[in-house]
């Protein structure tokens, strides 16, 4: 989410905006997404290099940033099984933003489109068993679909901007910046939750209140359990309705930024195909902090230590709880440029936590470690390594290793 290190498919939209427009933010250079950073979109001079740039111009009113994540891992001990537990997966985002702004046309603000396909097929399913899901574009079947398309507008001088249409609650919501970097999907929000995310986003209404330069509150509806594939409707009379308060701030003289979220969603009940799901309800508090830079404030690298850790309890009238999951926690550090002359490169190590309500000890718990080469502006190369304990809670002690390169087109 200064080059913007890599994307996540949930940092992807920040990255085609802040290249798009240039909505300006406080952390935006950051090498995340700062995930879904912190403020919100990159600054005007964040640059993001890609291979069609010279097709397209760096800052068109049309602007498409295609990106290409393919991965290989291999279940080397544990889970389901290890034999023939090699696999290959892939991730084609194709983005797409049209700035009203830059163009004589009667609508004010931006068109946002994501059109997503995988192929391939992840570990976790055949292999590992694990309900957090190991990758982050592991989609479960293979894709070929519309995943978000909407409109955003700015109200009140600025102050307030909404958005309409089908989109990922994770662009907004519940977002680590500062761990965008990491593979496994926990670090972000889990397929494996009843949350309209990736790839299965829905319909919804956003609404993105400033109130002062460092406190944002952010609110927003969706459809409940839509199909990716379909145009965000489930048609169950379902909803999701979840709200954050933002407060961003900048300890040692605005040299090391950080972010506290304090956020609560509401999970409605009804009946989807003859179940009853029962009404849920829970909160988060987040933090991100730096702790360390090797440049002073007005350096835009970010290089140095960052911290981030979340903790996300749910509640409910069954122990029917996000498929599965009942309460979360994630821990970890990142450090950008941690070698002489490889300032873009990250290496991250995380701790992510559930309390599952399945079956065994009901815990999963999963330790990752990565090294993310920024080989070219537009190529990256990410060896990494899992540690998953009991995935779902029944199976032996899952060890992951693989690798992921990232290529924007």
């Amino acid at each position: 989410m200064g080059k913007i290190s890599r994307l996540t498919p949930r940092r992807l939209l920040r990255i085609c905006l802040a290249t798009a427009i240039g909505h300006g933010a406080a952390f935006s250079a950051l090498a995340q997404p700062a995930p879904g950073l912190i403020t919100q979109f990159a600054s005007d001079s964040v640059e993001d290099p890609s291979l069609l740039e010279p097709i397209f111009g760096p800052r068109p009113a049309i602007n498409v940033e295609p990106v290409y994540y393919g991965e290989v891992f291999t279940n080397t001990k544990g889970g389901v099984s290890t034999n023939g537990a090699t696999r290959y997966n892939a991730l084609l985002d194709l983005p797409v933003v049209i700035n009203f702004d830059k163009m004589d046309a009667p609508l004010p603000g931006r068109f946002f489109l994501l059109a997503q396909n995988t192929h391939g097929r992840g570990l976790t399913q055949d292999f590992v068993g694990d309900t957090l899901v190991l990758s982050n574009i592991d989609s479960g079947n293979n894709i070929m679909q519309v995943s978000e398309y909407w409109w955003e507008f700015p109200l009140f001088e600025d102050n307030v901007s909404v958005r309409l249409g089908k989109q990922d609650i994770n662009t907004e919501f519940k977002l680590l910046e500062y761990a965008a970097d990491f593979i496994q999907s926990s670090f972000g929000l889990s397929p494996s939750e009843t949350a309209p995310t990736y790839p299965n986003p829905s319909m919804g209404v956003v609404v993105l209140n400033q109130l002062t330069d460092s406190l944002q509150f952010k609110i927003g509806v969706w459809d409940s359990l839509a199909e990716g594939g379909t145009w965000g409707f489930s048609g169950n009379n379902l909803h999701t309705v979840i709200a954050e308060l933002q407060h961003t701030h900048a300890l040692d003289g605005g040299q090391l930024p950080g972010s506290v979220e304090i956020g609560a969603g509401f999970f409605s009940s009804g009946d989807v195909n003859g179940e009853s799901l029962p009404e849920a309800h829970g909160y988060y508090v987040q933090v991100q902090q730096y702790v360390f830079r090797e440049f002073d404030c007005c350096d835009n690298s970010l290089q140095g230590l960052a911290l981030f850790g979340s903790f996300f309890p749910r509640f409910g009238e069954s122990g029917d709880i996000d498929r599965g999951i009942e309460n979360s926690l994630v821990l970890g550090m990142t450090y950008r440029g941690p070698i002489p002359g490889r300032n873009q490169d990250v290496v991250g190590v995380g701790y992510a936590w559930a309390k599952l309500n399945q079956a065994g000890p009901n815990d999963e718990e999963v330790i990752e470690f990565f090294y993310k080469a920024q080989l070219t502006d537009f190529m990256s190369l990410q060896p990494d390594l899992q540690f998953i304990g009991t995935p779902s809670g029944i199976y032996p002690d899952s060890l992951v290793a693989g690798f992921r390169f990232e290529i924007a087109l």
